[in-house]
């Protein structure tokens, strides 16, 4: 068994997107994506010239990614951690662990101070997290807005 941490190619993108529609369908999200439209996510993200989106694969099968991106902040670099997720297949075996320690260890190896990510409260998600040195801002007062601009 091998196992291999790359960046996210064009030629992945279709594999990336079948998984994580087949992720993000599982609980607690039940989410039920359009396949063009997450596709045109994960193209756009990875067009950006300070994108950091991996694959983590085993055996040359795509089994988990992190879509993501670099950006500036007053206080350093930070990598704002959009999506991660794992096959359901390999979850709660170690692997998710792993591929999070690399990244955060390549994060580190290019001078970003701070992972940041959003995710619902009370999830095995936010859980994982937790676990992996994550702090959840209780003092902030910050609060997630949406506004459609169409």
């Amino acid at each position: 068994m091998s196992i291999e941490i790359s960046e996210l190619r064009r030629n992945d993108v279709d594999v990336v997107t079948q998984l994580y529609i087949e992720v993000f369908a599982q609980q607690p999200w039940n989410e039920n994506n359009n396949y063009d439209d997450i596709r045109r996510y994960i193209e756009r993200l990875n067009k950006m010239n300070t994108n950091h989106c991996y694959l983590y694969k085993q055996d040359d099968q795509i089994i988990g990614a992190a879509l993501g991106f670099v950006k500036p902040w007053h206080q350093g670099i930070e990598y704002q951690l959009d999506n991660f997720f794992v096959s359901p297949a390999f979850q709660k075996q170690g692997y998710g662990s792993e591929f999070l320690k690399a990244i955060k260890a390549d994060m580190h190896k290019i001078g970003v101070g701070n992972i940041i990510l959003e995710t619902n409260k009370d999830t095995p998600a936010e859980h994982f997290y937790l676990k992996h040195g994550f702090l959840s801002e209780t003092n902030t007062r910050a609060l997630t807005l949406v506004c459609d601009v169409n």
